[in-house]
């Protein structure tokens, strides 16, 4: 029986039922950064992190895209790395700036990110102005100047078939504003 192979970054791996290039990159020894993606969870592919190049130049979510025989992609091209400086400078500019009072100083994936990818200053502005703070679960405080849009704690309670803050507050604005995917 013949293996089925693709090239990942020159080297070629052998595909063994992996669902997605992440699994198989991984696999391979390969750090690749995400934000969303938890192999329990549904594929969601929000944060954009995991994006890698193709031997054309086309770029796909590894997370999302399942591997193919005879596909060869790049991990960490100058473009990619662009990229996602990029991504973590518009998370970032989006974050509370709090980091040294934070309870996850220290022990944060934005923080060891933003370090790995030589980010010093943030050069857009933080649109949010005020804390907005939902302590209404007895077992989560939900900070969202902190949330990063990752999606992780809505489908989470979508695949338990719980309802959370997020299921709340989504439910509520839908309500009040419209279907938000339109």
């Amino acid at each position: 029986m013949n293996k089925e192979f693709m090239i990942i970054d020159n080297i070629p791996v052998a595909i063994n039922g992996e669902k997605n290039l992440l699994e198989l990159i991984r696999k391979a020894g390969i750090e690749l950064p995400t934000f969303c993606y938890y192999s329990e969870l549904s594929v969601y592919g929000a944060c954009r992190m995991c994006m890698v190049e193709n031997k054309w130049g086309g770029m796909e979510a590894a997370c999302s895209t399942p591997p193919r025989n005879g596909m060869e992609i790049y991990t960490n091209t100058p473009r990619l790395r662009k990229y996602r400086k990029m991504i973590l400078e518009l998370l970032l500019s989006n974050h509370c700036g709090e980091c040294t009072t934070c309870d996850k100083n220290g022990k944060c994936k934005l923080q060891e990110l933003a370090a790995r990818f030589d980010i010093h200053r943030v050069r857009f502005d933080n649109p949010k102005s005020k804390p907005c703070i939902d302590d209404s679960s007895v077992s989560i405080t939900r900070d969202a100047n902190k949330c990063i849009l990752c999606g992780n704690c809505v489908r989470k309670s979508v695949q338990r078939g719980t309802e959370c803050w997020c299921n709340r507050f989504c439910i509520q604005r839908f309500k009040n504003e419209g279907c938000l995917l339109i």
